[in-house]
């Protein structure tokens, strides 16, 4: 038998009353996996609600913020857009370790415990078990907020390179001085890639990037956040049955500087990083690329351009005055060398990081709301099993679902949906 539960925070009980009814086996009328920012936005409308319910957290509060993210991590979203964490002045971009910290004060209010991973949920009466390494809750409904996000990925090609090559992937760089001397090749060009490729460019290495067909828009757009203008535009509250084109679900999101700055393959060209095509195999030291940088480079434009254009589309329709734009800075083409071959030993290049996305892993489920890839099944959040829902995915019933301005939108769809009579 493991300690006593760890109660982060009470919400509207005391820490010793949460603690004792746990102990009793009391039931639940709902059990939240994950304390990070999706799980804290539905704990929130939980309490708001009246709702009893217990959250599980596996490590600490925040943990994939924590360990996922490197030293010099700031949030690419203005302040108005992270409202879960509590009010930020204008112009305030926290970093890793105060997104943490924000986060930790959201869960101090919240009936939190940490340190207690889910081994199993599965069907119990008309209810849930909820198994932990040292009890079984049971509860009438259940919020799987545990991210679908947060394992990294890396390609089977990886295990082509020779020893000498130090390998990580892009949750585990944390700063360049980590790392062994020499060049660095960062594969792939998305959000993590990009910002991580600019932090060694920034810290004076010699940077190839492994780019691949990613968006980009710019920060300031027409006199304020092109973001801001997205969101008025409906941009970000995009359902995934109003898309013309389904494809979109499994893109990644447009390419934008941390901090409030714009940031695309041009712009990395032009600080000094070698772009490259996309990796199409491993020979030992001899990587081969295929030749799609300027490809690459045109399609960031062509969606800048299209972001833009639904900007300006919306000002019209508002009759709002705007200041023109301004030509973008972040603009191709770039002069690049499109080369088959790099030969890691004749770049110098001693590391290789992995910015190759994440995968989940839910196989803790012990109910059919997973499909034959382990991926969720689900529509808006609900799934097959009544009373179990998902929540902090990307393109749970939006565009914005799976970033901070949406989760709380969607825990209180949630919360409507669970306990609404």
């Amino acid at each position: 038998m493991q300690e006593a539960p760890i109660i982060v925070g009470a919400g509207t009980q005391s820490a010793s009353t949460l603690a004792h009814e746990m102990l009793r086996g009391m039931r639940w009328p709902c059990v939240v996996v994950g304390a990070g920012p999706a799980g804290l936005a539905m704990s929130q409308c939980l309490v708001e609600r009246g709702v009893e319910h217990l959250v599980l957290e596996r490590r600490e509060v925040g943990d994939t913020w924590a360990t996922q993210r490197w030293d010099s991590f700031r949030l690419n979203t203005p302040p108005w857009m992270n409202r879960l964490l509590g009010e930020l002045p204008d112009g305030a971009f926290p970093g890793r370790d105060e997104v943490v910290e924000r986060l930790q004060g959201v869960a101090a209010g919240l009936p939190v415990q940490a340190n207690s991973p889910v081994l199993s949920v599965r069907k119990q009466g008309d209810g849930f078990a909820v198994r932990t390494p040292d009890r079984e809750h049971v509860a009438d409904a259940v919020v799987v907020a545990s991210g679908g996000l947060n394992v990294p990925r890396t390609p089977v090609i990886a295990g082509g390179l020779p020893s000498w090559v130090v390998q990580l992937h892009g949750a585990d760089y944390r700063s360049d001085a980590d790392l062994p001397e020499g060049a660095v090749l960062v594969v792939g060009s998305g959000q993590s890639g990009s910002q991580v490729a600019e932090d060694l460019v920034l810290a004076g290495r010699r940077v190839l990037l492994s780019t691949s067909r990613v968006g980009r828009y710019r920060w300031s757009y027409r006199g304020r956040e092109l973001l801001g203008w997205m969101v008025d535009a409906g941009y970000w509250a995009q359902r995934p049955r109003d898309l013309p084109d389904r494809t979109v679900l499994h893109l990644p999101q447009p390419i934008i500087g941390s901090g409030g700055h714009s940031l695309g393959l041009p712009a990395l060209a032009r600080a000094g990083v070698v772009l490259l095509g996309r990796l199409s195999a491993v020979d030992g030291a001899v990587l081969s690329f295929d030749t799609s940088v300027a490809e690459h480079v045109a399609h960031g434009d062509e969606v800048a351009a299209r972001l833009e254009a639904l900007a300006d589309a919306y000002i019209v329709s508002a009759g709002l005055d705007a200041p023109d734009a301004g030509p973008d800075p972040g603009l191709g083409p770039v002069s690049a060398t499109e080369t088959g071959t790099v030969d890691l030993i004749r770049e110098e290049v001693g590391t290789v990081i992995w910015c190759t996305g994440f995968t989940s892993d839910l196989s803790w489920l012990e109910l059919p709301v997973v499909d034959k890839t382990g991926a969720p099944v689900h529509r808006d959040g609900a799934t097959s099993v009544p009373g179990l829902r998902f929540l902090g995915l990307p393109w749970l019933t939006c565009r914005q679902s799976g970033i901070l301005h949406g989760m709380p939108d969607d825990a209180a769809r949630a919360t409507d949906a669970l306990f609404t009579r």
